[in-house]
């Protein structure tokens, strides 16, 4: 297993998980490796190979749903919702001049996404769609229940090819879906939700999805 060494990060394939581990001993052949978590070094325990993947996707091209896949190197765990008006890495203030709380959703990277081009069989396509869904669920924990919001899609590419970012409604639909799962909005229908509108951001590897909120209720504006 060679996507197995001592001193590399995994982090959980299940995107409602946000544990990372960090392996500490590993003897080529062996059965289990020697673990414990990346952030403190605590919870050292032996975990069996075989949950230690080497990619986060299957050989098919579906997301995993369980164990570890390896770290992007350089990368973070993902935070649902930074302070009030911190931006991630070079990216623009969406909302400049608007008046209203904020609230950042970023999805993990690397998930497969569903394009309007796509032909794909019913099935994965509910995969996907539930997959999206679900992340997006779970990094919206942190945000407050909003009565009505407009909202910012944004696709960060892993590449720098033009591309049309309306294409992947698809995808933003299933994310904001997630956060009426949430409890964030009581429905997507037009009376509460403005949007997605859809942009296209900077360059992250593997793809990723960012959702940007904007509290469009009195108290969201001040008044």
């Amino acid at each position: 297993m060679t996507h197995i060494k001592p001193g590399r990060i995994f982090a959980a394939c299940d995107p409602r998980d946000s544990i990372r581990i960090r392996i500490e001993q590993y003897e080529p052949g062996g059965m289990r490796a020697l673990v414990a978590d990346a952030a403190t070094g605590r919870r050292r325990r032996l975990m069996l190979i075989s949950a230690l993947h080497a990619s986060a996707f299957t050989y098919a091209g579906a997301p995993r749903r369980s164990g570890y896949a390896p770290e992007a190197a350089g990368s973070a765990p993902p935070t649902a919702v930074p302070p009030v008006g911190v931006q991630g890495e070079a990216e623009p203030d969406w909302f400049e001049g608007m008046s209203g709380r904020r609230f950042r959703v970023a999805l993990p990277p690397r998930l497969t996404l569903l394009n309007a081009n796509q032909r794909l069989h019913h099935h994965k396509r509910a995969e996907i769609t539930r997959v999206l869904r679900r992340a997006a669920w779970a990094a919206s924990r942190a945000v407050p229940r909003l009565e009505r919001v407009h909202i910012i899609g944004v696709l960060h590419p892993e590449g720098r090819q033009r591309r049309d970012p309306a294409n992947w409604y698809p995808s933003f639909k299933a994310c904001v879906d997630g956060l009426v799962d949430q409890g964030v909005l009581a429905d997507d229908d037009h009376t509460r939700v403005v949007g997605p509108d859809m942009r296209m951001g900077h360059v992250v590897a593997g793809a990723q999805l960012v959702l940007h909120l904007r509290d469009l209720t009195p108290e969201g504006n001040g008044c």
